[in-house]
């Protein structure tokens, strides 16, 4: 069956295109196929038809997951992914398939996909989407020969990498992701966040209603405050500190705050 299948053209746990031909795995992870075409053309052929498919009928069984959930507690996207891991014992990095949801306020890994509605809360690992940094790889930053990559990196935990099938999948996944975002953001209404700025203890609050604002001292005094339309860009080293950048009302100047370090 193709509800919640697997489609690759990669070999087994590696980052090796298999030639001319791909494999298809049943949600188990046990079941499996490869199917070898005599063309390019006819491979691609297939390989569209039966993705196609097996996105289709997952959207469905999302659609009839989502009955149950209220408005913010909704699956955004579900589908497989491959994290790259890290194997002591070998000098090349292996690969596992995982089942990835966007769900409400959070994001999940799976070894093989939830059959029902409890089994989403059996995921193996939980991150909370506003914690976590979504960020799409460059191709001159790949790692090995596998493309369409993209990392997930959450506040005490190690980054994890990961690889989809095509850009097309990945765009979805970068959609979805975005769109959690927001409803992460209204579901929370307001979230303070402990960050050093300039060698001072302070909170870094976002407010669906306020936007932005800096807080230092025991008597939380606000230091700045922008709204979320005054926003015109953000950057990271990837680890823990922040750059935000603000574009001034009045004169239209573009205000660069500098030195977050997250705690």
């Amino acid at each position: 069956p193709l509800m919640m299948a697997y489609v690759t053209r990669y070999i087994y746990g590696t980052d090796k295109l298999r030639q001319n031909a791909f494999e298809v795995r049943g949600l188990n992870g046990i079941t499996t196929g490869v199917i070898h075409c005599d063309e390019l053309a006819i491979l691609s052929q297939w390989l569209k038809l039966i993705t196609d498919n097996v996105v289709g009928l997952t959207h469905l069984q999302m659609k009839l997951y989502n009955r149950n959930f209220a408005v913010g507690e909704r699956i955004e996207y579900m589908g497989w992914v491959n994290e790259g891991v890290i194997n002591n014992n070998i000098s090349w990095q292996s690969y596992k398939p995982r089942f990835l949801l966007l769900k409400g306020t959070e994001v999940m890994l799976f070894e093989t996909p939830p059959l029902n509605v409890t089994g989403i809360s059996k995921a193996l690992v939980v991150y909370k989407v506003y914690q976590t940094m979504f960020r799409i790889v460059k191709e001159s930053e790949t790692v090995d020969s596998r493309q369409h990559c993209f990392l997930l990196q959450s506040s005490g935990h190690e980054p994890r990498y990961l690889s989809v099938e095509t850009r097309q999948e990945l765009l979805r996944i970068e959609n979805s992701w975005n769109a959690a975002i927001v409803t992460s953001v209204i579901k929370l209404g307001r979230k303070t966040f402990a960050v050093s700025h300039h060698g001072k203890s302070g909170g870094l609050t976002l407010d669906w209603q306020a936007g932005f604002s800096l807080t230092e001292g025991a008597d939380s005094a606000i230091v700045w405050q922008y709204k979320f339309s005054q926003l015109r860009g953000s950057s990271d080293d990837g680890k823990s500190k922040l750059k935000l950048h603000f574009q001034d009302h009045d004169s239209r100047a573009i205000e660069t705050k500098v030195g977050f370090t997250t705690n």
